[in-house]
């Protein structure tokens, strides 16, 4: 009998062996020589990729041959790539830099997503030494990795683009390339704010108007997510061009200094019929005082709305809801104290004859028909208003969280919790209970 040398399987067979092995096995495989370790770098295992660069809990040697082995092997055969860094630490920016850079010679790439491993947004606290020149070498660093990007993206054919947490400066370039290269391929883009313009005062009209002819070009786009800013709402007439958009993120971080008419959003609305709006307010008490008056407008198609820390709740706002009866999926709305230690809100009465008020939530899960999610942490709320809204929506609200903290208990706790936890397990046809501080801890 013939002998057979497993050295000698041809790759396309080893390849297919592979395809029915778990990424760990496939590892452990690679192991057995150099044709099956070489075997291992192929296209066909290395469909997403992601990559974390901290110095959380290893060293910078580890960290860096991690870096240098992604570099080397996998960069070029990646078609999804997820990168997360720490951009205080000027080592972890500049191994990041590498590593876009190696993607340059990527023909494959057609997801490209950067975030960082915490939140900053101001250029002048993105690095955690405050020393001059370190900030000023650190600038040229973010300088150099977005050109990088930049250059990644001239490859063409990019499906999606995320790039979040902090402000890409050339936003204005990284638009008109996405439109140059990818206009017909790139179905999602997500950026942080759009901030200043880059160029002079001379040439920002000229500037501006070329950047909504590269937005407006984007017409395959589904989702798109952005700051709400002036220059946010500025290019939102050019999403009038993309019908096939299905899903609009705004983040509001602070107090907008340009309103947007409802014939703007009546426009967009018509023109893209399928478009969610998820709009989501961030620590920001005068957006979120205003927010009925300023910002919400009838022919929004809205569809979710988040209130993050705050320090209020906005009543008025909760009946300016129902403008959106036949949208509004999701409602919520979180701090992290009561700030109306009397009562969850200040009803207002359904029907005056009725001689008591209403939790305006109440009216909400009434009228809501498509109404799944609701998230109301850091205010109080009574028993007998957690029970009605479960007993509305029954099992279409398929996410209710509120904090047993919150929730009025006026008669024995042990009693009252527990009918509680059982009516509205009933009702929602789950297993429900309400969030103990501690777990959030």
């Amino acid at each position: 009998m013939e002998t057979v040398n497993w050295n000698d399987l041809p790759s396309l067979a080893l390849h297919q062996v592979f395809t029915y092995l778990s990424p760990k096995s496939r590892v452990s495989a690679s192991s057995t020589c150099k044709h099956w370790r070489t075997a291992l770098y192929h296209p066909l295992f290395w469909h997403s990729l992601y990559l974390d660069i901290s110095l959380s809990g290893s060293s910078f040697t580890e960290v860096k041959s991690k870096v240098k082995h992604t570099n080397k092997n996998l960069a070029t055969l990646v078609r999804d790539f997820h990168l997360t860094f720490d951009s205080r630490s000027t080592q972890c920016f500049e191994l990041a830099s590498t590593v876009i850079k190696a993607l340059m010679d990527n023909q494959l790439l057609r997801n490209i997503d950067i975030k960082l491993g915490h939140c900053e947004v101001s250029k002048n606290k993105i690095f955690q030494d405050s020393s001059i020149q370190l900030c000023t070498y650190r600038w040229s660093i973010q300088n150099y990795f977005e050109f990088a990007i930049l250059n990644v993206v001239q490859k063409g054919n990019i499906e999606g683009f995320s790039f979040g947490y902090f402000m890409f400066y050339y936003w204005n370039v990284l638009i008109h390339m996405l439109a140059k290269y990818s206009c017909h391929s790139l179905q999602r883009l997500e950026l942080a704010g759009l901030g200043p313009s880059i160029f002079n005062e001379e040439s920002k009209t000229i500037c501006f108007n070329s950047t909504f002819d590269s937005m407006s070009s984007l017409t395959n786009l589904k989702k798109l997510s952005l700051d709400l800013n002036s220059n946010t709402c500025k290019l939102l007439p050019a999403l009038c061009s993309m019908t096939l958009l299905e899903i609009l993120v705004l983040h509001v971080h602070k107090e907008l200094d340009i309103e947007i008419s409802d014939d703007i959003w009546a426009d967009v609305k018509k023109y893209c019929p399928k478009l969610e709006l998820r709009l989501t307010i961030i620590n920001c008490h005068t957006v979120a005082k205003y927010l009925h008056t300023k910002l919400l407008r009838p022919s929004m198609p809205l569809t979710h709305l988040k209130v993050l820390f705050c320090k209020m709740m906005n009543v008025q706002v909760l009946h300016k809801l129902l403008d959106y009866r036949n949208t509004l999926q999701s409602l919520i709305w979180v701090d992290d104290q009561s700030m109306n230690p009397g009562s969850l809100l200040k009803g207002q009465q359904l029907d005056p004859s009725a001689g008591e008020d209403t939790n305006p939530l109440i009216i909400l899960s009434w009228v809501c028909s498509k109404l799944a999610e609701l998230v109301i942490l850091g205010y109080l709320i009574e028993p007998v208003d957690v029970c009605g809204i479960a007993r509305l929506r029954g099992p279409n609200l398929k996410v209710f969280e509120l904090l047993e903290e919150d929730i009025c208990f006026k008669q024995p706790r042990s009693i009252i919790y527990d009918e509680i936890v059982t009516d509205v397990s009933s009702w929602m046809n789950t297993n429900w209970k309400p969030i103990n501080m501690n777990n959030l801890l």
